[in-house]
Formats: C-alpha cells, structure tokens, sequence
C-alpha cells in the first residue's frame, strides 16, 4: 500500500443521481393527473363489464336449472350508490316459483353493491326494478329495458336487455348518446 486512494469507474455520482430523480420527478408530475382521470373511467367500465358478464351468468343459470333466474336492482338514493341481487326464483322452502320476489329459502347468486365512486342510477324494465330470464333463456315476463350507470367523472354506461335476452352495453359522455 502506498497510501494513494484507487479510483473506481464503477458506480454513479452524486450529480447523476440527482438528474435522473429530477427528470423521475418531473415524469411523476406529468403522469399522475392522467391517471387520476383514467382509473375512475377503467373502474366504471369493469363495473359495466361485471354486471354483462353477470347477466349472461344469470341467463345460463336459468337454461341449466329450467326455472327462472331473476335480476333485481336498486337505484341509487340518499347516499346509497345502487345494485343488484341475482337470486333463483324456484319456490324453494315453501316460496312462491316465478313471482319474481325473493323468498327466503330461494338462493341468492350474487348481491353487489356499485363501488365507490359508480352508481346504478337508473333501471327500468317493464316499469320496474326487475328482469331476468325464465327456463327458456328469455327475459322474465317480458322485462327488457336498460339500466344506467355512472361515475364522478361524468362518464355513462348503459346496458340493455334485448327481446331475445341478449345485454348489450352502450357508453357515453353525455348520458343521452349512448353508442
């Protein structure tokens, strides 16, 4: 040992570090507004998403089971952001099969609530609050119509229910002009 300090080539200086977390920085600052109004649109669509996969489910469940499959909704009101409840109407433990009311002893499919920052904000079918699907696939007493979701971000869902039994969704910035 002679008492020199070897220098290395390996490794970063401290004024590279400090480039490269100020352009790090300023990336983050340019990227963050765009997510903040991308997820709450990504999150409404997943919903939209859901509740077709669940309509499908629920027409299936019908055609399998040969008895009626009903869809309740729940629009949003007084802070409550809406849902729905898939339960099989079958008259099972002393209920009434294909009234569409939920008895006790029917079995309940799925129940969900919007999460937050969705809301079910309106569901019409047939004048009501409920469709479905009897043994043969078709909507339950002919309830088609639609049911509408949004969130914060003024983004619009619509999905509908075919004469057929078929859900189709249908998006929109405006809440009029579905496609």
């Amino acid at each position: 040992m002679n008492g020199k300090i070897k220098k290395s080539a390996n490794g970063f200086t401290l004024m590279e570090i400090i480039i490269v977390l100020g352009v790090l920085g300023i990336v983050a600052a340019i990227a963050v507004p765009a997510i903040n109004n991308w997820l709450p649109n990504y999150r409404l669509k997943g919903v939209a998403r859901e509740l077709f996969s669940q309509m499908q489910k629920a027409r299936s469940e019908a055609v399998k089971r040969n008895t009626c499959v009903i869809v309740e909704f729940e629009n949003a009101a007084g802070g409550n952001r809406g849902g729905y409840k898939i339960f099989i109407d079958d008259g099972e433990d002393g209920g009434t099969a294909s009234d569409g009311i939920h008895d006790d002893g029917e079995r309940i499919l799925i129940e969900r609530e919007m999460p937050s920052g969705c809301s079910l904000y309106e569901a019409s079918f047939g004048g009501g609050l409920i469709t479905g699907y009897n043994a043969r696939g078709l909507p339950f007493g002919n309830n088609t119509g639609s049911v509408k979701i949004k969130n914060e971000k003024s983004r619009y869902y619509q999905m509908s229910l075919s004469n057929s039994g078929y859900p189709k969704i249908k998006k929109s910035s405006d809440e009029t002009n579905f496609n």
